[in-house]
């Protein structure tokens, strides 16, 4: 398993905080930033397809997905050098953000929290969740 990042290093953080790479913005899935290099935090994202959900906390321990309507919460500290996402009435971790979505630590360290709701998960072809989060 792995990441649907855009497999450019732009992902990923250098050393000085910055996010190297792309500065588009897309409320609904994209890389984070404007033209000036400052980065701009979306109040919306959609249909964020989780990554590593078969081995994640949630799904390990329960051998089920969390339904369609269950709230859920971007955790607001890196774990294992991922963001993740958690089911909010357990806090199980339920998958991994996509690393196109890292440009998001900016925006909780500047005082966002992100919170939405599943919006679809299934078992086949591979256990998946599917997420949108608000700010």
């Amino acid at each position: 398993m792995g990441s649907t990042g855009s497999g450019k290093f732009g992902d990923y953080r250098v050393g000085n905080g910055k996010l190297m790479g792309n500065s588009n913005t897309n409320t609904s899935g994209g890389v984070g930033g404007s033209k000036s290099g400052e980065i701009e935090c979306p109040s919306i994202i959609e249909n964020i397809r989780l990554e590593d959900v078969a081995t994640s906390e949630y799904y390990v321990k329960n051998r089920s997905l969390p339904p369609s309507g269950d709230n859920v919460s971007l955790y607001t500290t890196i774990f294992k050098g991922r963001l993740v996402v958690n089911a909010t009435s357990t806090g199980e971790i339920i998958g991994n953000l996509p690393t196109q979505y890292n440009y998001l630590i900016n925006c909780m360290k500047s005082g966002l929290n992100y919170t939405g709701a599943v919006v679809a998960s299934g078992q086949k072809p591979i256990p998946f969740v599917v997420v949108t989060l608000n700010a």
